[in-house]
């Protein structure tokens, strides 16, 4: 009995070419991977480096919730952790349901923090709703409110970022008043 792709009419040496092809491919993912692997750790050092709340387990949790299918998981997640951490004896008791009635996220609010967090995150601007809908307008002004803040607000952010690594001060916004925050000694220059 063969098994599937087991060729008894290769040589040895034709067989060995064959699995430097396939191994190429095997090769070439791998230094993807490792190259993904480096800038995805070097990318997590900076954003450390920026706000030291900014760990590699919140970016993985933001991931996993990102990309994942059912938004009710991390949602429950959350409960079992807080309900964890209420045991343990580390934050008081929320006696009850973690997201009361009035609480929870309501359809609107949830399509316009989906097209924001797109915006932010520069994805592609579809909807996923039915074009020209409702949902499909809120979707599209959030997602555009996200980016557009992102694409202004994000270079004043950097460097303030960037002074704070430096130790100098951020440079002058045009149009800013780069005294209005000095306190006045009341002595001439």
């Amino acid at each position: 009995m063969s098994v599937a792709g087991d060729n008894k009419k290769l040589t040895d040496e034709q067989r060995q070419k064959l699995f430097a092809y396939h191994f190429r491919k095997e090769l070439a993912a791998e230094t993807a991977r490792r190259a993904a692997a480096a800038e995805k750790s070097a990318n997590r050092k900076l954003a450390k480096g920026a706000d030291a709340s900014f760990t590699g387990q919140k970016f993985d949790h933001y991931l996993k919730a990102h990309f994942g299918e059912d938004d009710q998981k991390p949602v429950d997640r959350l409960k079992s952790d807080r309900e964890n951490l209420e045991w343990l004896g580390l934050i008081p008791s929320t006696a009850g349901d973690l997201f009361a009635a009035g609480d929870r996220v309501d359809k609107e609010a949830m399509i316009r923090a989906k097209g924001y967090k797109a915006g932010l995150l520069g994805l592609d601007r579809v909807s996923g709703f039915d074009g020209g809908s409702v949902d499909d307008k809120l979707w599209l002004e959030s997602y555009d409110a996200g980016k557009t803040e992102f694409d202004t607000q994000l270079p004043e952010i950097m460097s303030i970022v960037q002074a704070t690594v430096t130790k100098e001060e951020p440079a002058v916004t045009p149009g800013t008043d780069p005294f209005a925050g000095a306190n006045p000694t009341g002595k001439p220059n």
